[in-house]
Protein backbone atom coordinates (compact mmCIF):
# COMPACT_ATOMS: atom_id res chain seq x y z
CA UNK A 1 0.00 0.00 0.00
CA UNK A 2 2.74 2.47 0.87
CA UNK A 3 4.88 1.52 -2.65
CA UNK A 4 0.90 1.75 -4.27
CA UNK A 5 0.38 5.28 -2.43
CA UNK A 6 3.95 7.01 -2.70
CA UNK A 7 4.71 5.70 -6.25
CA UNK A 8 1.56 7.27 -7.68
CA UNK A 9 0.80 9.32 -10.88
CA UNK A 10 3.42 12.01 -9.99
CA UNK A 11 6.08 9.78 -11.90
CA UNK A 12 4.39 9.77 -15.43
CA UNK A 13 4.40 13.81 -15.30
CA UNK A 14 6.06 15.67 -12.57
CA UNK A 15 9.59 14.93 -14.04
CA UNK A 16 8.67 16.47 -17.34
CA UNK A 17 6.81 19.67 -15.30
CA UNK A 18 9.99 20.28 -12.82
CA UNK A 19 12.21 20.00 -15.83
CA UNK A 20 10.05 22.73 -17.99
CA UNK A 21 10.28 25.07 -14.54
CA UNK A 22 13.81 24.89 -13.93
CA UNK A 23 15.48 22.82 -16.47
CA UNK A 24 18.20 20.23 -15.35
CA UNK A 25 18.83 21.90 -11.95
CA UNK A 26 15.50 20.25 -11.16
CA UNK A 27 17.58 16.80 -10.92
CA UNK A 28 18.91 18.69 -7.56
CA UNK A 29 15.49 18.90 -5.46
CA UNK A 30 14.49 15.40 -7.13
CA UNK A 31 18.02 13.87 -5.27
CA UNK A 32 17.49 16.13 -2.27
CA UNK A 33 13.75 14.70 -1.50
CA UNK A 34 14.29 11.79 -2.19
CA UNK A 35 17.39 11.92 0.85
CA UNK A 36 14.42 12.81 3.10
CA UNK A 37 12.03 10.39 1.84
CA UNK A 38 13.58 8.08 4.95
CA UNK A 39 12.41 10.02 7.21
CA UNK A 40 9.46 11.71 6.18
CA UNK A 41 8.15 7.78 5.95
CA UNK A 42 9.68 6.99 8.95
CA UNK A 43 7.98 9.76 10.82
CA UNK A 44 4.70 9.11 9.68
CA UNK A 45 4.61 5.44 10.17
CA UNK A 46 5.84 5.72 13.21
CA UNK A 47 3.17 7.86 14.22
CA UNK A 48 0.68 4.93 12.59
CA UNK A 49 2.38 2.22 14.40
CA UNK A 50 2.10 4.28 17.74
CA UNK A 51 -1.10 5.90 17.71
CA UNK A 52 -3.62 3.52 15.11
CA UNK A 53 -6.11 5.41 14.11
CA UNK A 54 -8.21 5.95 10.74
CA UNK A 55 -8.37 9.58 11.26
CA UNK A 56 -4.36 9.27 10.14
CA UNK A 57 -2.35 12.68 10.36
CA UNK A 58 -5.37 14.77 11.91
CA UNK A 59 -5.61 11.98 14.79
CA UNK A 60 -2.11 12.48 15.37
CA UNK A 61 -2.30 16.40 15.24
CA UNK A 62 -5.19 16.45 17.87
CA UNK A 63 -3.64 14.29 20.13
CA UNK A 64 -0.44 16.66 20.37
CA UNK A 65 -2.59 20.51 19.75
CA UNK A 66 -6.13 19.36 20.30
CA UNK A 67 -9.25 18.88 18.74
CA UNK A 68 -9.43 22.58 16.74
CA UNK A 69 -5.70 21.82 15.29
CA UNK A 70 -6.69 18.22 14.56
CA UNK A 71 -9.74 19.77 12.89
CA UNK A 72 -8.09 22.28 10.48
CA UNK A 73 -5.46 19.32 9.69
CA UNK A 74 -8.03 17.01 8.73
CA UNK A 75 -10.38 19.72 6.32
CA UNK A 76 -6.66 20.65 4.70
CA UNK A 77 -6.17 16.57 3.97
CA UNK A 78 -9.52 16.97 2.42
CA UNK A 79 -9.63 20.08 0.39
CA UNK A 80 -6.16 19.26 -0.79
CA UNK A 81 -8.04 15.73 -2.23
CA UNK A 82 -10.24 17.66 -3.77
CA UNK A 83 -8.10 19.77 -5.98
CA UNK A 84 -5.43 16.54 -6.20
CA UNK A 85 -7.85 13.99 -7.25
CA UNK A 86 -8.50 15.79 -10.64
CA UNK A 87 -5.28 15.52 -11.26
CA UNK A 88 -4.41 11.79 -11.12
CA UNK A 89 -7.76 11.71 -13.57
CA UNK A 90 -5.79 14.19 -15.91
CA UNK A 91 -2.55 12.71 -15.86
CA UNK A 92 -4.68 8.99 -16.68
CA UNK A 93 -7.04 10.79 -19.53
CA UNK A 94 -3.57 12.62 -21.11
CA UNK A 95 -1.91 9.03 -21.04
CA UNK A 96 -4.81 7.73 -22.79
CA UNK A 97 -5.53 10.60 -25.88
CA UNK A 98 -1.21 10.09 -26.20
CA UNK A 99 -1.71 6.51 -26.29
CA UNK A 100 -4.79 5.53 -28.72
CA UNK A 101 -4.04 9.10 -30.68
CA UNK A 102 -7.03 10.37 -29.24
CA UNK A 103 -8.41 14.59 -29.40
CA UNK A 104 -7.75 16.67 -26.80
CA UNK A 105 -11.41 17.79 -26.29
CA UNK A 106 -11.75 14.20 -24.78
CA UNK A 107 -9.29 15.16 -22.21
CA UNK A 108 -11.81 16.18 -19.32
CA UNK A 109 -14.98 14.04 -20.29
CA UNK A 110 -12.37 11.07 -19.98
CA UNK A 111 -10.84 12.06 -16.45
CA UNK A 112 -14.36 12.68 -15.18
CA UNK A 113 -15.07 9.01 -16.30
CA UNK A 114 -12.05 7.72 -14.74
CA UNK A 115 -12.52 9.59 -11.75
CA UNK A 116 -16.30 8.16 -11.19
CA UNK A 117 -14.74 4.80 -11.62
CA UNK A 118 -12.29 4.89 -9.28
CA UNK A 119 -13.90 6.70 -6.71
CA UNK A 120 -17.55 5.30 -6.46
CA UNK A 121 -16.20 1.25 -6.96
CA UNK A 122 -15.25 1.70 -3.07
CA UNK A 123 -18.62 2.33 -2.20
CA UNK A 124 -19.60 -1.63 -3.67
CA UNK A 125 -16.71 -2.47 -0.95
CA UNK A 126 -14.58 -3.93 -3.63
CA UNK A 127 -11.05 -4.79 -2.92
CA UNK A 128 -8.20 -6.08 -5.12
CA UNK A 129 -6.95 -8.58 -3.22
CA UNK A 130 -3.13 -7.98 -1.64
CA UNK A 131 -2.15 -10.81 -4.25
CA UNK A 132 -3.41 -8.68 -7.48
CA UNK A 133 -2.38 -5.48 -6.48
CA UNK A 134 1.17 -6.70 -5.63
CA UNK A 135 1.66 -8.46 -9.23
CA UNK A 136 0.08 -5.49 -10.87
CA UNK A 137 2.92 -2.89 -8.86
CA UNK A 138 5.45 -5.13 -9.91
CA UNK A 139 4.80 -5.07 -13.45
CA UNK A 140 4.24 -0.95 -13.10
CA UNK A 141 7.66 -0.95 -10.97
CA UNK A 142 9.37 -3.40 -13.88
CA UNK A 143 8.45 -1.09 -17.17
CA UNK A 144 9.02 1.70 -15.25
CA UNK A 145 12.65 0.52 -15.10
CA UNK A 146 12.51 -0.44 -18.29
CA UNK A 147 11.51 2.85 -19.64
CA UNK A 148 14.71 4.51 -17.81
CA UNK A 149 17.11 1.40 -18.90
CA UNK A 150 16.01 1.97 -22.86
CA UNK A 151 16.26 5.84 -22.38
CA UNK A 152 19.49 6.30 -20.46
CA UNK A 153 21.75 5.20 -23.53
CA UNK A 154 20.46 7.97 -25.33
CA UNK A 155 21.56 10.88 -22.93
CA UNK A 156 23.24 13.69 -24.33
CA UNK A 157 25.65 15.79 -22.02
CA UNK A 158 24.49 19.23 -23.89
CA UNK A 159 21.39 18.88 -22.14
CA UNK A 160 22.55 19.77 -18.99
CA UNK A 161 23.31 22.98 -20.32
CA UNK A 162 23.12 25.35 -18.99
CA UNK A 163 22.45 23.78 -15.78
CA UNK A 164 19.60 26.94 -13.89
CA UNK A 165 18.45 28.14 -16.74
CA UNK A 166 15.50 30.14 -14.68
CA UNK A 167 17.73 30.46 -11.35
CA UNK A 168 17.99 28.48 -8.77
CA UNK A 169 14.63 30.02 -6.74
CA UNK A 170 13.19 27.87 -9.56
CA UNK A 171 14.43 24.83 -7.63
CA UNK A 172 12.09 25.63 -4.60
CA UNK A 173 9.10 26.54 -7.01
CA UNK A 174 9.36 22.60 -8.30
CA UNK A 175 10.36 20.76 -4.93
CA UNK A 176 6.66 21.76 -4.10
CA UNK A 177 5.88 19.63 -7.62
CA UNK A 178 8.40 17.39 -6.67
CA UNK A 179 7.01 17.19 -2.21
CA UNK A 180 3.87 16.64 -4.50
CA UNK A 181 4.99 13.38 -6.20
CA UNK A 182 6.33 11.86 -2.64
CA UNK A 183 3.54 11.95 -0.57
CA UNK A 184 1.28 8.93 0.18
CA UNK A 185 3.18 8.40 3.38
CA UNK A 186 0.94 10.74 5.19
CA UNK A 187 -2.04 8.82 3.61
CA UNK A 188 -1.47 5.27 4.52
CA UNK A 189 -1.79 5.65 7.68
CA UNK A 190 -5.58 6.27 7.60
CA UNK A 191 -5.41 2.21 6.88
CA UNK A 192 -3.42 1.58 10.09
CA UNK A 193 -6.36 0.36 12.06
CA UNK A 194 -6.98 -2.42 9.54
CA UNK A 195 -3.04 -3.66 9.96
CA UNK A 196 -2.77 -6.58 11.82
CA UNK A 197 0.67 -5.84 13.41
CA UNK A 198 1.07 -1.63 12.16
CA UNK A 199 4.61 -1.41 13.66
CA UNK A 200 6.01 -4.73 11.84
CA UNK A 201 4.21 -4.11 8.37
CA UNK A 202 4.80 -0.29 8.27
CA UNK A 203 8.57 0.01 9.49
CA UNK A 204 9.01 -2.70 6.55
CA UNK A 205 6.84 -0.70 4.24
CA UNK A 206 8.47 2.31 4.58
CA UNK A 207 12.13 1.00 3.77
CA UNK A 208 11.14 -0.91 0.71
CA UNK A 209 8.61 2.39 -0.60
CA UNK A 210 11.44 5.11 -0.19
CA UNK A 211 14.20 2.80 -1.76
CA UNK A 212 12.24 2.12 -4.81
CA UNK A 213 10.26 5.38 -5.09
CA UNK A 214 13.78 7.61 -4.48
CA UNK A 215 15.81 5.54 -7.25
CA UNK A 216 13.00 5.40 -10.18
CA UNK A 217 11.78 9.24 -9.68
CA UNK A 218 15.59 10.45 -9.99
CA UNK A 219 16.21 8.08 -12.67
CA UNK A 220 13.29 9.23 -14.34
CA UNK A 221 13.70 12.50 -13.82
CA UNK A 222 17.70 11.97 -15.17
CA UNK A 223 16.32 10.31 -18.47
CA UNK A 224 13.78 13.00 -18.99
CA UNK A 225 16.27 16.13 -18.53
CA UNK A 226 19.14 14.52 -20.80
CA UNK A 227 17.15 13.44 -23.66
CA UNK A 228 15.14 17.24 -23.71
CA UNK A 229 11.99 15.37 -24.02
CA UNK A 230 10.30 17.54 -21.78
CA UNK A 231 10.68 20.62 -24.26
CA UNK A 232 7.90 21.97 -26.26
CA UNK A 233 5.40 18.97 -25.44
CA UNK A 234 1.93 19.96 -25.16
CA UNK A 235 0.91 17.14 -22.91
CA UNK A 236 3.72 16.20 -20.16
CA UNK A 237 4.32 12.34 -20.81
CA UNK A 238 8.06 11.92 -20.47
CA UNK A 239 7.32 8.28 -19.49
CA UNK A 240 5.21 7.52 -23.03
CA UNK A 241 7.61 9.65 -24.77
CA UNK A 242 10.33 7.08 -23.66
CA UNK A 243 8.49 4.35 -24.37
CA UNK A 244 7.62 5.27 -27.98
CA UNK A 245 11.17 6.87 -29.00
CA UNK A 246 12.32 3.26 -27.81
CA UNK A 247 10.08 0.72 -28.93
CA UNK A 248 8.21 2.55 -31.23
CA UNK A 249 4.14 2.48 -31.78
CA UNK A 250 4.05 -0.89 -30.50
CA UNK A 251 4.95 0.91 -27.20
CA UNK A 252 1.42 2.17 -27.24
CA UNK A 253 -0.44 -0.64 -25.31
CA UNK A 254 2.47 -0.77 -22.56
CA UNK A 255 2.08 2.57 -22.25
CA UNK A 256 -1.91 2.72 -21.29
CA UNK A 257 -1.48 -0.32 -19.08
CA UNK A 258 1.49 1.48 -16.94
CA UNK A 259 -0.65 4.87 -16.79
CA UNK A 260 -3.73 3.10 -16.33
CA UNK A 261 -2.39 1.14 -13.34
CA UNK A 262 -0.39 3.62 -11.66
CA UNK A 263 -3.26 6.37 -11.88
CA UNK A 264 -6.13 3.68 -10.38
CA UNK A 265 -3.53 2.88 -8.09
CA UNK A 266 -2.85 6.35 -6.83
CA UNK A 267 -6.58 7.30 -6.39
CA UNK A 268 -7.91 4.26 -5.40
CA UNK A 269 -5.30 4.59 -2.35
CA UNK A 270 -6.41 7.93 -1.60
CA UNK A 271 -9.79 7.42 -1.91
CA UNK A 272 -9.56 4.35 0.84
CA UNK A 273 -7.91 6.64 3.28
CA UNK A 274 -9.75 9.64 2.72
CA UNK A 275 -13.10 8.59 2.86
CA UNK A 276 -11.90 6.94 5.90
CA UNK A 277 -10.23 10.77 7.14
CA UNK A 278 -13.73 11.88 6.34
CA UNK A 279 -15.05 8.94 8.76
CA UNK A 280 -13.07 9.33 11.68
CA UNK A 281 -13.62 13.37 11.77
CA UNK A 282 -17.67 13.09 11.34
CA UNK A 283 -16.85 10.42 13.89
CA UNK A 284 -15.37 12.89 16.57
CA UNK A 285 -17.40 16.02 16.14
CA UNK A 286 -15.16 17.80 13.12
CA UNK A 287 -17.48 16.98 10.38
CA UNK A 288 -21.07 16.67 10.22
CA UNK A 289 -22.20 13.70 11.93
CA UNK A 290 -24.34 12.29 9.13
CA UNK A 291 -20.82 11.14 7.55
CA UNK A 292 -20.42 8.79 10.12
CA UNK A 293 -22.17 5.56 8.67
CA UNK A 294 -21.04 2.72 6.92
CA UNK A 295 -23.37 1.02 4.18
CA UNK A 296 -24.22 -2.74 4.19
CA UNK A 297 -20.38 -3.42 2.44
CA UNK A 298 -19.06 -1.60 5.37
CA UNK A 299 -17.81 1.03 3.45
CA UNK A 300 -18.39 4.52 3.89
CA UNK A 301 -20.37 5.83 1.39
CA UNK A 302 -21.31 8.85 2.46
CA UNK A 303 -17.81 9.98 2.65
CA UNK A 304 -17.28 8.56 -0.83
CA UNK A 305 -20.15 10.65 -1.92
CA UNK A 306 -18.41 13.86 -0.78
CA UNK A 307 -15.36 13.33 -2.43
CA UNK A 308 -16.73 13.20 -5.74
CA UNK A 309 -18.93 15.73 -5.36
CA UNK A 310 -15.66 17.85 -4.07
CA UNK A 311 -13.74 16.18 -6.77
CA UNK A 312 -16.14 16.56 -9.57
CA UNK A 313 -16.41 20.16 -8.82
CA UNK A 314 -12.82 21.06 -9.05
CA UNK A 315 -12.37 19.01 -12.12
CA UNK A 316 -15.12 21.07 -13.76
CA UNK A 317 -13.59 24.58 -12.76
CA UNK A 318 -10.37 22.78 -13.96
CA UNK A 319 -11.50 22.67 -17.67
CA UNK A 320 -13.59 25.87 -17.29
CA UNK A 321 -10.47 28.06 -16.47
CA UNK A 322 -8.49 25.58 -18.49
CA UNK A 323 -6.05 25.47 -15.27
CA UNK A 324 -2.34 23.74 -16.06
CA UNK A 325 -1.23 21.12 -14.57
CA UNK A 326 2.09 22.63 -13.23
CA UNK A 327 -1.01 25.19 -11.98
CA UNK A 328 -2.92 22.10 -9.92
CA UNK A 329 0.24 20.83 -8.79
CA UNK A 330 1.33 23.71 -6.70
CA UNK A 331 -1.79 24.53 -5.38
CA UNK A 332 -2.52 20.98 -4.48
CA UNK A 333 1.09 21.02 -2.91
CA UNK A 334 0.40 23.94 -0.68
CA UNK A 335 -2.73 22.43 1.11
CA UNK A 336 -0.28 19.34 1.55
CA UNK A 337 2.74 20.88 2.58
CA UNK A 338 0.55 23.19 5.03
CA UNK A 339 -0.17 19.61 6.67
CA UNK A 340 2.80 17.98 6.67
CA UNK A 341 3.50 20.77 8.58
CA UNK A 342 1.27 20.36 10.99
CA UNK A 343 1.87 16.74 10.96
CA UNK A 344 5.28 16.54 11.40
CA UNK A 345 5.56 19.19 14.35
CA UNK A 346 2.81 16.64 15.99
CA UNK A 347 5.45 14.07 15.16
CA UNK A 348 8.42 16.15 17.12
CA UNK A 349 5.99 16.70 20.14
CA UNK A 350 4.37 12.64 20.55
CA UNK A 351 7.66 10.66 19.40
CA UNK A 352 9.98 9.55 21.53
CA UNK A 353 12.98 8.46 19.24
CA UNK A 354 16.43 6.81 20.12
CA UNK A 355 19.57 7.44 18.14
CA UNK A 356 19.88 9.12 14.81
CA UNK A 357 16.01 8.20 13.95
CA UNK A 358 15.69 10.70 17.18
CA UNK A 359 16.42 13.58 14.39
CA UNK A 360 13.95 12.14 11.84
CA UNK A 361 10.60 14.26 13.14
CA UNK A 362 12.42 17.55 13.30
CA UNK A 363 13.85 16.94 9.76
CA UNK A 364 10.74 16.28 7.88
CA UNK A 365 9.43 19.56 9.63
CA UNK A 366 12.16 21.62 8.58
CA UNK A 367 11.81 20.34 4.80
CA UNK A 368 8.09 21.10 5.30
CA UNK A 369 8.45 24.03 6.11
CA UNK A 370 11.39 25.07 3.92
CA UNK A 371 9.46 23.91 0.93
CA UNK A 372 6.22 25.87 1.94
CA UNK A 373 8.22 28.96 1.61
CA UNK A 374 8.21 28.57 -2.09
CA UNK A 375 4.61 27.93 -2.77
CA UNK A 376 3.87 31.60 -3.56
CA UNK A 377 0.50 32.85 -4.06
CA UNK A 378 -1.01 29.86 -3.54
CA UNK A 379 -0.61 30.04 -0.02
CA UNK A 380 -3.63 31.28 -0.01
CA UNK A 381 -5.35 28.05 -0.75
CA UNK A 382 -4.54 26.29 2.67
CA UNK A 383 -5.43 29.84 3.87
CA UNK A 384 -9.20 29.66 3.14
CA UNK A 385 -9.20 26.62 3.91
CA UNK A 386 -7.69 26.97 7.88
CA UNK A 387 -10.45 30.06 7.81
CA UNK A 388 -13.45 27.46 6.83
CA UNK A 389 -12.22 24.74 9.34
CA UNK A 390 -11.93 27.59 12.50
CA UNK A 391 -15.32 28.20 11.44
CA UNK A 392 -16.75 25.12 12.04
CA UNK A 393 -15.04 24.95 14.99
CA UNK A 394 -16.26 28.00 16.53
CA UNK A 395 -19.92 27.17 16.15
CA UNK A 396 -19.62 22.97 16.26
CA UNK A 397 -17.13 22.07 18.78
CA UNK A 398 -18.00 18.56 20.66
CA UNK A 399 -19.07 20.53 24.02
CA UNK A 400 -21.90 21.60 22.21
CA UNK A 401 -23.16 18.39 21.74
CA UNK A 402 -21.06 17.32 18.33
Amino acid sequence: MYVGSVLGSGILVAPAIAADIAGPASLVAWILLSLLSYPIGYTFGTLAATYPNAGGLSAFVKRAFGWVAGTVAGWLFVFSFFVGCPIVAIIASSYVIISLGLTMNLLYPLAFVFMCFTILINVTGIRISSRVESIVLGTVVTLLFLAVSLTLPHIQQSNFVPFAPKGWFAVGTVAVIIFWSFQGYENVPHMAEEFNNPKRDFQLSIGISSLITSLLYVLTSLATVGTAIYINQSLYAPVALMFSQSLGVSAAIITLFLSLTTCFGTMNAYSIGVSRLVYALARDGSMPSTLSTLNKHAAPAKALLVLFIGSATSLIMDALFGAKLNQLFLLSGAGFMALYILGSASGVKLLKLQGLRSVFPYLTLTASIVVFIFVGGYVLFPLAILILALCWTRFNHPSTGQ
